[in-house]
């Protein structure tokens, strides 16, 4: 396996595009923050029920924890040091909401929401701090949360990248993309893992894709230069 610092450096897709995308706001996860119990119990049972499906043979359960590196009980306190850090740095006029506290009646308190917002954005610090396998164990978890599926998925694609497992992220980029998953950065990853594997042509449709979904939002000028970058790459190889 890659060492943490080699899984860094991906110049195929660029740093930007190895990065996940954008957390949940901070206010979000303030106004729906769980317990630290509940935190624990929810994520070993979330990841627990995700490993039974990976051992029941399901492909992308399989995928997902093939990348895993650390036990689920030893990212425990990273979930609860991201909760900490998350409520240090909360935006003006959102810093009044700590575990067991009331809120307006009109936006009770979602501890399930809550925990998924912790894992996103724990598993988005730990990407950026290049401890990629630990973040596998946050996103593992997550796939078990329908509603945080199709991201889970799309941090995973992003993390086999780094780990240079291509034929796992192509795996997830595709199951993302069959659910209906539009972020044109899934198809800059299906093309690279399909240029990996010498399938030209796949890799030409994916990064075709990618290129006209980016081309019309400048947020994803990041996915449209690699995209465009690709597709150089693969004519000059024939």
């Amino acid at each position: 396996m890659p060492s943490r610092s080699s899984a860094l450096r991906s110049p195929a897709l660029g740093e930007a595009l190895l990065t996940l995308p954008e957390a949940p706001e901070r206010a979000v996860l303030a106004a729906n923050l769980p317990d630290a119990p509940d935190v624990r119990e929810q994520l070993s049972r979330a990841h627990a029920h995700a490993q039974r499906r990976a051992q029941a043979g399901e492909d992308v359960f399989r995928a997902a924890f093939a990348l895993r590196g650390g036990r689920i009980d030893d990212m425990l306190p990273l979930v609860a040091l991201e909760i900490a850090n998350t409520l240090h740095n909360l935006p003006d006029g959102a810093g009044h909401c700590v575990p067991g506290s009331e809120l307006p009646a009109e936006e009770p308190r979602d501890d399930a929401r809550g925990v998924v917002a912790a894992l996103q954005a724990g598993a988005a610090s730990l990407v950026a701090a290049g401890a990629v396998s630990d973040a596998v164990t946050f996103l593992c978890a997550l796939l078990d949360w329908p509603e945080a599926r199709s991201d889970a998925l799309l941090g995973l694609a992003i993390c086999a990248i780094r780990l240079e497992r291509h034929e796992v992220g192509l795996v997830l980029a595709l199951d993302y993309l069959k659910r209906g998953g539009r972020h044109p950065r899934a198809h800059c990853i299906a093309g690279l893992c399909r240029m990996r594997c010498g399938n030209r042509r796949a890799a030409q449709n994916h990064l075709a894709l990618a290129a006209r979904a980016a081309r019309s939002d400048p947020l994803f000028r990041d996915e449209l230069r690699a995209a465009q970058r690709l597709l150089i790459a693969l004519n000059f190889s024939r």
